[in-house]
């Protein structure tokens, strides 16, 4: 009966769709399915509703009411009641700047937006990367694991027939629980990075995935610092929104500037002495309706110099932080190129550990004996390792493209392709 459920069970845990993942289609699940975009969205839609209205200023605001006011003078109840409306057909020199000042702060939320999608990438990718190298450490960490119980195990046998001591036995058992507590750890934080791609794509944790491995050769040579500094200065998110919002200031003070530019609106009437809207003057008593154009030219604000010394300044140190992330940027271009050869440094260790590796595998299979066992089982242990730390050196470099990519406001797939246009050969 217990063997039946064991194998009824396990044909439950397979009999479930595993669904393959590759990076591109992961992240087309997160747009359409990860909330901070769908947050994104409707910001950006709210900001987008903010346009339109700014570019229908002139639809009248309608109001209607009544009220019983008593009146001394008269010693007598007044009724006031009626249907208003007012609307600004164009005010001189500010209704296209306003327009432009709805617009920019749309562009900016875009930008917000298209950096977010980037950074999604790059974070796609380090889920993937490491999800891979997990899976070859509990590789390496079963096979080291299956070697130590192999000698604890010897060992017991040993201590039965009087050749070692408990102090052996206790000793191998000791290494063989903490490579079985490391193995554990592996897979642990495999399953864990396989949760958060979950997530983030919109799965359900009891999802089966398997991803596919991304494949990625790093071409040797040196960055090439002008292209990438160009392309920065054009393309990079954090300048964008700063020019974008140093433009917005500039419609702010053109805006604020404007103090004594007329306005000229459309006002009607139905009722007696209900009105509404700028500038409220007095009201006659009257019978049916009235309409008539009003030009409103504002004699005195005392915010007005206020808010342009604020604005002054504002705009004065954007100009500054402008400046300083060109800096910043020269910096990380100039910088990245060392750290580049660092990293093919790290991968060309890597592969010279890794041959070192093949090769005493292959020496310690040609001379395989019983009593040799255990250095063979350590060389394959090895040569597993090594061949996960070159995954990971290639995986680095790929990272730190990626990485480099985004913050230049490029796409950080681009590594993907293999055409490496920015790194110049030796």
């Amino acid at each position: 009966m217990t063997l039946f459920l064991l194998l009824f069970l396990f044909s439950l845990c397979y009999g479930q769709e595993v669904i393959k993942l590759d990076i591109k289609k992961a992240y087309q699940l997160a747009l359409n399915n990860n909330p901070e975009i769908r947050k994104m969205l409707n910001e950006l839609s709210s900001l987008e509703a903010r346009e339109v209205e700014s570019k229908l200023f002139f639809l009248p605001n309608i109001v209607s009411g009544a009220g019983l006011i008593y009146n001394s003078q008269r010693d007598e109840w007044e009724k006031p009641y009626g249907i208003s409306f007012l609307s600004t057909l164009y005010e001189f020199r500010k209704t296209i700047s306003k327009i432009r000042s709805a617009r920019l702060r749309t562009e900016m939320q875009m930008e917000v937006k298209r950096q977010f999608e980037r950074d999604l990438k790059v974070t796609l990718l380090e889920l993937f990367v490491q999800a891979e190298l997990l899976a070859k450490l509990t590789e390496v960490k079963r096979e080291e694991m299956a070697i130590a119980f192999v000698r604890f195990d010897r060992a017991v046998q040993r201590k039965e027939l009087g050749f070692t001591t408990d102090l052996e036995v206790f000793r191998l058992e000791a290494v063989y629980r903490e490579k079985r507590a490391e193995l554990r750890k592996a897979q642990y934080e495999y399953n864990q990075t396989l949760y958060k791609i979950k997530k983030l794509v919109g799965f359900k944790m009891n999802d089966f995935i398997e991803l596919e491995s991304i494949q990625f050769e790093p071409k040797r040579g040196s960055l090439d610092k002008e292209k990438l500094l160009s392309l920065a200065k054009e393309n990079s998110s954090t300048l964008k929104i700063k020019r974008l919002l140093l433009a917005l200031y500039d419609q702010k003070l053109e805006e604020s500037n404007r103090l004594f530019d007329f306005r000229l609106q459309l006002r009607g009437e139905i009722g007696n002495t209900l009105r509404t809207g700028a500038p409220i003057t007095k009201a006659y008593s009257q019978e049916r309706w009235r309409v008539g154009v009003e030009i409103i030219i504002p004699i005195f604000d005392p915010a007005t110099p206020f808010n342009l010394i604020e604005l002054g300044n504002q705009k004065r140190s954007l100009l500054l932080e402008i400046d300083d992330s060109i800096k910043q940027l020269e910096l990380m271009i100039h910088s990245a190129d060392y750290e580049y050869s660092y990293l093919i440094s790290k991968l060309d260790y890597a592969l010279a550990m890794d041959k070192y590796a093949e090769e005493n595998l292959t020496l310690r299979k040609s001379e395989y004996e019983l009593e040799l066992a255990f250095d063979l089982g350590y060389a394959m242990a090895e040569k597993s390792e090594s061949e996960r730390q070159v995954k990971k050196a290639k995986y680095e470099i790929m990272l730190f493209l990626a990485k480099l990519y985004s913050a230049l406001g490029l796409d950080p797939f681009l590594v993907l392709e293999g055409s490496h246009d920015f790194i110049k050969p030796d």
